[in-house]
């Protein structure tokens, strides 16, 4: 059984591969679009988002009470808001959220596939960042799970789990881990991209 699921999850990367070995290969004005597309759509949601949070009253920054590994402050912080009338608005927040993660996925896959074309057709690098552009997903779906999670610790507020609390952060730190590499391999990506291009252009004219 452990076999077949480590395959399964293999398949479904292999497929996420190809897929974006193909979309690497649709013509920039395509790539550049998409980009476009979900640049806006990530900046209009978290607008929306950031505005249903503050509504909210939640009493402290959004990644405190994510990383806050605790069952207590977290039941703290969703008690005053229950006190004061606003819980139920923090609960939208979370429905909200989920238009801020598609759009991000959608932005973080066109990040990662420009960063992919910008690479030398025919070389190792290509294909290495295409085997990067399925991880473009990691961070939206860790925050589908965060979500998922908060729903549970929403339940009880008086009494949230500490044990739950602890796996929520967890999956939040490794959701802003997922973050971080995107933003850090973009970066990192390009400079290579642009070395390796003008290295080729060097090496033709010799």
């Amino acid at each position: 059984m452990e076999y077949e699921i480590s395959t399964d999850r293999l398949s479904a990367y292999a497929r996420l591969r190809i897929a974006a070995r193909r979309t690497t290969a649709a013509r920039l004005p395509l790539l550049l679009g998409l980009l476009g597309v979900g640049f806006v759509a990530q900046r209009v949601s978290q607008g929306v988002l950031d505005g249903f949070y503050a509504r909210s009253g939640y009493p402290v920054p959004y990644y405190v009470g994510q990383l806050s590994f605790s069952g207590r402050k977290l039941s703290e912080w969703y008690s005053a808001m229950e006190q004061g009338g606003t819980l139920g608005i923090y609960w939208q927040t979370q429905f909200v959220d989920f238009g801020f993660i598609a759009a991000t996925a959608l932005f973080f896959t066109a990040v990662l596939l420009l960063v992919a074309r910008a690479m030398p057709p025919g070389r190792a690098a290509r294909t290495r960042a295409v085997a990067l552009v399925p991880l473009a997903l990691v961070a939206p779906a860790l925050d589908v799970l965060e979500n998922l999670i908060s729903f549970v610790l929403l339940g009880d507020p008086a009494q949230v789990n500490g044990a739950l609390a602890i796996v929520y952060s967890t999956v939040a730190a490794v959701k802003f881990a997922g973050f971080a590499f995107v933003y850090l391999w973009t970066v990192v990506g390009l400079l290579a991209a642009a070395l390796l291009r003008i290295r080729g252009r060097s090496l033709a004219t010799r």
